[in-house]
């Protein structure tokens, strides 16, 4: 078995953690067993002790003083026991908390971003979260659940001594039908095991379609294209196959539940049937009566309790499994690598023969490649300005990713001022660059926090407000009564606001700003802006960019004539390269996009 998925491997994983957490968490499961064991024996002992008494005509205060002496003991060992399992129920809550939830948010923030996107990646991603995302089940079950087990054990030994005493057939009757118990409770666990990933699947689409159903960009769509009846009909049959896969579950339980009845009945009918006859025949006193019978009694509970509490700690080692592999993703030995430092700006780049593609599963199982850049060669100077366009899917997104680190190349490699971008430590990589993307967002924080985010300067609000200036946001943020401290989103905080689509792009140029990395990226920096701001954002250009290698993407081609240099994108391969003017002249891809979108726009303004 792989050693990352073995139960001892698990339980390495999982006490180790706790430990690191909180060292005396992980001691708390054996005295809690230790504890419960002791706490049963005195419970099947003391009615044994009293009628041994009464029959041996004991004196009363003897009586009274073992009695005493007794419950005492027997009051202590219930109040310590409930103190150490309240402590195991409070140390497993927090560890899920404080430390698994936090270690999940920050492996899925420092996932390298091509493993972060790819479908294994997600559907891992989701197990584990679902491994952690309640206190009373899952991995942060695995303590509790291992507590019953051992605890289970213990009182099997000990009830399973006292039997052998008895008689070692009768034991051995107990432990037949045990084996049988245990065994089709592994067969049910494996069973459902086995439709985890289609439970989650369907869990996943219900989820899905009640947080999208509820969403005010979602509501206006549902509305307007009367969609409540289609969303209702799908998501009835997404609660139906649900429901198949429940009822499957139940009818697994309720097999168990009927054998495991079944073998009890049989096993403490002869076990009963023996104890009878040995006190009929005066082979053992009243006392020895009790004790064995209550033996008999509380071994079929203990292994009742043994097949059940092994049951449920192969569940939640299942789900620590799955919440160890989530955070093994990427794993690999760190090689020491150099430091940007060495490196002057501004920046250049050289693409030596790049070629990347997309790995996917499809759904039948089966990997598929999907090429998206072909053998690009490009040198990028030292302080360029560089324009990409071309159609969808041209690959013009996947360049921008590949060359700030997001993605690495399959074949081929890109060269930063001569190095290969290889050598370096990915995160102080990514410091080099400076990016608005198409798709961002902003946290509920201030204004300010959206844009400075973690970077801290002395001249911070001179250099705040030269960034927002430069994006054009200045307008908007002192109409606000709290400035740049007012929060976004507005149904966050009583005095927050919203922004506009240009209003939210200006920001995230903002941000880019102000870290004021050595090589800018914008992608469709300015899709969401009118043609005034737009214009206004070009205008500035040059001051946006000074100093900086600069990497622009637009499907606007009038914008591309700020730029050094642009080329033309299509089927992931560079199809033409030049200035404005001198792919105009050429008269190929581009002049016939520009000629494309300059009609549409002469049109418009002509209406």
């Amino acid at each position: 078995m792989n050693k990352q998925n073995s139960i001892t491997g698990n339980f390495y994983y999982l006490f180790h953690e706790m430990y690191l957490y909180r060292k005396c968490c992980v001691l708390l499961p054996y005295i809690g067993s230790v504890l419960q064991v002791i706490l049963s024996l005195l419970a099947i002992f003391i009615p044994k002790l009293v009628l041994d008494l009464i029959s041996d005509k004991t004196e009363y205060r003897t009586m009274l003083g073992w009695i005493l002496v007794s419950g005492i003991m027997l009051f202590i060992i219930s109040v310590l026991n409930s103190a150490v399992h309240n402590g195991i129920t409070s140390c497993s809550q927090g560890f899920l908390y404080t430390w698994l939830t936090r270690q999940w948010e920050e492996k899925m923030m420092d996932l390298d971003y091509e493993i972060f996107t790819s479908r294994l990646s997600k559907i891992s991603a989701e197990r584990a979260r679902n491994s952690i995302c309640s206190s009373n089940w899952g991995a942060v079950s695995y303590m509790a659940k291992f507590t019953q087990m051992m605890e289970s054990i213990g009182g099997f030994l000990a009830y399973g001594t006292i039997i052998f005493m008895l008689h070692p057939a009768i034991l051995l009757i107990l432990l037949i039908m045990f084996g049988i118990e245990m065994w089709y409770g592994i067969i049910t666990e494996k069973r459902k095991h086995s439709i985890k990933e289609k439970r989650a699947s369907v869990n996943r689409k219900i989820n899905y379609m009640a947080y999208k159903t509820r969403g005010i960009r979602e509501g206006k769509d549902i509305r307007i294209f009367s969609m409540t009846s289609w969303l209702r009909g799908i998501a009835q049959k997404t609660i139906r196959n649900k429901d198949d896969i429940e009822n499957r579950v139940s009818t697994w339980e309720m097999q168990k539940m009927l054998l495991n009845g079944l073998l009890i009945f049989l096993r403490n009918g002869c076990a009963y049937f023996y104890l009878i006859n040995q006190y009929f025949y005066g082979r053992m006193s009243i006392g020895d009566f009790v004790l064995y019978f209550t033996a008999i009694t509380g071994l079929g509970s203990w292994l009742s309790k043994l097949t059940q509490a092994f049951s449920d700690f192969m569940e939640a080692n299942n789900y620590v499994t799955d919440f160890r592999q989530f955070m093994l993703l990427g794993a690999q030995k760190k090689v020491q690598k150099q430091s940007t430092d060495i490196l002057t700006v501004p920046i250049s780049f050289t693409w030596d023969n790049v070629s990347f593609s997309y790995d996917e599963i499809d759904d039948h199982g089966e990997q598929k490649t999907i090429p998206v850049l072909k053998n690009v060669n490009l040198n990028i100077k030292a302080g360029e300005k560089l324009a990409i366009v071309g159609i969808n899917g041209a690959g013009k997104t996947t360049f921008v990713k590949l060359l700030c680190g997001l993605l690495k190349p399959r074949e081929g490699k890109i060269l930063i001022n001569g190095f290969d971008s290889a050598d370096f430590e990915a995160r102080d990589y990514r410091k080099l660059f400076s990016a608005v993307f198409q798709n961002s967002g902003v946290l509920p924080v201030s204004i300010r926090n959206n844009i400075a985010l973690n970077i801290q300067d002395e001249d911070d609000d001179e250099k705040l407000w030269r960034c927002i200036k430069l994006a054009n946001l200045d307008k908007k943020i002192r109409s606000l009564s709290e400035g740049v401290d007012t929060c976004l989103i507005k149904r966050i905080s009583e005095h927050g606001t919203n922004l506009s689509g240009g209003e939210l792009q200006r920001l995230l140029l903002a941000r880019a700003l102000y870290k004021n990395a050595p090589v800018l990226i914008l992608d469709e920096p300015t899709a969401a802006l009118d043609p005034i701001a737009e214009n206004e954002i070009y205008q500035k250009y040059n001051q946006l960019t000074e100093g900086k290698t600069a990497v622009f993407i637009s499907h606007r081609l009038a914008s591309t004539r700020f730029c050094d240099r642009i080329i033309v994108m299509e089927n992931g391969e560079i199809l033409e390269e030049g200035t404005h003017d001198e792919l105009l002249k050429q008269g190929g891809k581009y002049a016939e996009m520009f000629d494309v979108q300059s009609r549409y726009y002469n049109e418009v303004f002509d209406v």
